[in-house]
């Protein structure tokens, strides 16, 4: 394993440094296979056959494959940058040839396919692997082994496909399936884990990390202060819901520092990490709150250079600029209509984290650091397995909580997309929005993201992420509860709003003794679903957000016998 870390470090370092070659995306692509990391083999997969593409299509591509004459490493330290502000001279280029392309277009197809049936994303891997044999049918020296590796993932598929539609197997028996992609899966799974070359993850116990979260915490929530806690370790809880041998996890929590009285608020926060999915609404494009009305004494402010761009204050317009709208100012013709009106509710979650993505993607062009620095980000939990514990195949069969959805559009494409509509290079900003940054943004998102559903289909319409108040952990029995409507609070429960806590076996019911209010010292308490579910659905929810089941009081109680 270190040899393998240490070969994608230096290969990494040449890739950052000669981003449009596809020799570097697939070379570091199979290290990314025999690492376990099906996903960002994926990624690798498909950035060096988009580049490759331009050397039979070049008029129809914008990126070109080429590569430096000099191909040494840069520096030691992954994603080292040159700061040298001339632009490299062209001459040190030299385009990828006919011949290069012949030579590796097979095993290009071959991992990008091979690598989206491991993270079972059947339907694009289907689709690739069609377009891939067709291909190197045509072409006059075939590559023998990418069409046998092709023919193998193409019968793999089809076995998944039969065992969804059996009636789909004509007389011939399975050679003769005619498969419809769109019953295939799109989405699949990748490993949630800590990235071992991830700089930027922070220590997030440290004595320097609390006073610099408690520090924040004085004008947000000033009854309340940051402390590290011991909570049950999640992952890989079973149906009885214990944990693997009593484990804990040291992770962060909120705690009053005073007494508070029942109906308190005691937290304020503003956000302009937010997301929605309704396009051309009347919301603040900043903070997503409603607009006052255009007859107001304060009415809605526009940004000059957008047309459609409206906030519900110069204070959000000016914040704005400063922290996310710089970067997209003039730019949204194009990119305001990505992943918006999605008309199947139950996609609208993965858009809405797509868009919290676009978002963070703009905050960190516009503020000139790295995504996983910002600190709307920086210190939120992922809810990330260890490297050791998670299977080296990208799906682990025996600990599904050790995945995180994965898609080739929303993880690869549209990302892509996004930063070409902003005018960036996809290739050249690889060290700052490489697939592993995206996947560890999308795994500190789901499950701290608050969101907002619609009055019209149910499915979620607006999200934000609070950074100190996604502090809170979660109970089923909370003692506090949040709204939302272009800041988010939280106001200490009365007993009157706590649940009753009920057995699904026995229907037995039951009202524990509760403080009334939150008394000193006490642990705010926190709720990222609907409390209102039965213990299965919550826990069902929580194998996704929390990464295994809760084992809440009250949840422990109503799954008991």
């Amino acid at each position: 394993m270190k040899e393998l870390l240490q070969l994608r470090s230096e290969t990494t370092a040449r890739l950052y440094t000669d981003p449009h070659n596809p020799h570097l995306h697939l070379e570091r692509g199979l290290l990314h296979e025999q690492l376990g990391f099906a996903d960002l083999a994926s990624a690798d997969a498909y950035r060096a056959l988009s580049l490759l593409e331009s050397v039979v299509d070049p008029d129809g591509c914008e990126f070109h494959a080429r590569r430096k004459i000099d191909t040494q490493p840069q520096g030691d330290k992954e994603g080292e940058q040159d700061n040298e502000d001339d632009e490299e001279d062209d001459d040190s280029y030299v385009a990828t040839t006919q011949d290069e392309y012949d030579e590796i277009i097979g095993t290009v197809y071959a991992l990008l396919v091979r690598s989206l049936v491991k993270c079972r994303c059947y339907r694009d891997a289907y689709e690739f692997c069609i377009r891939g044999l067709s291909l190197l049918g045509s072409m006059e020296k075939c590559d023998g082994k990418a069409v046998d590796t092709l023919k193998e993932q193409l019968s793999a598929i089809q076995k998944v496909y039969i065992s969804r539609r059996p009636d789909s197997v004509k007389d011939n028996g399975a050679a003769d399936v005619d498969i419809n992609p769109s019953a295939l899966n799109a989405q699949g799974f990748a490993r949630r884990v800590l990235y071992p070359w991830n700089e930027h993850e922070p220590d997030r116990k440290a004595p320097e990390t609390l006073k610099l979260l408690n520090d924040r915490l004085k004008d947000v929530a000033p009854k309340c202060e940051v402390r590290a806690v011991a909570l049950p370790a999640l992952h890989g809880t079973t149906d009885e819901g214990t944990s693997s041998e009593g484990e804990v996890s040291i992770q962060l929590g909120l705690f009053a520092k005073e007494d508070i009285a029942p109906g308190e608020i005691i937290l304020r926060e503003n956000s302009l990490l937010t997301a929605t999915n309704r396009l051309h609404d009347d919301l603040c494009d900043a903070c997503n709150a409603p607009l006052p009305d255009l007859a107001s004494e304060n009415p809605p402010v526009a940004c000059t250079d957008c047309d459609d761009t409206i906030f519900c204050s110069q204070t959000c317009h000016d914040q704005a600029q400063e922290t996310y709208h710089g970067a997209l100012c003039g730019l949204m013709e194009n990119l305001e209509s990505i992943g918006k009106d999605i008309p199947d509710p139950k996609d609208k979650a993965d858009y809405l984290y797509l868009l919290l993505l676009g978002r963070a993607i703009a905050m960190a062009a516009t503020q000139d650091v790295h995504p996983l620095d910002l600190p709307e980000i920086k210190y939120i939990w992922g809810d990330f397995h260890d490297l050791e514990d998670s299977s080296a195949d990208s799906v682990p069969s025996d600990d599904p909580t050790a995945t995180l959805p994965f898609s080739f559009h929303l993880n690869i494409l549209q990302p892509m997309r996004i930063l070409e509509e902003m005018e960036l290079d996809p290739y050249e900003v690889l060290p700052r929005y490489d697939t592993w940054v995206l996947n560890t943004l999308y795994a500190k998102f789901r499950g701290t993201a608050s969101g907002r559903l619609s009055t019209w289909d149910g499915g979620p319409e607006l999200c934000a992420v609070h950074p100190l108040w996604c502090l809170a952990n979660h109970c089923c029995d909370p003692n506090v509860r949040w709204e939302w409507g272009g800041e988010i609070t939280f106001r200490a429960r009365t007993e009157s709003e706590r649940p009753v806590w009920k057995k699904t076996s026995t229907g037995e019911e039951k009202t524990p003794l509760r403080n009334e209010g939150i008394k000193a010292d006490e642990e705010i308490l926190n709720h990222y679903c609907d409390i209102g579910l039965n213990v299965k659905e919550r826990r069902e929810w929580a194998r996704g957000a929390l990464g295994g089941l809760c084992l809440c009081e009250r949840c422990m109680w109503e799954a008991a016998e």
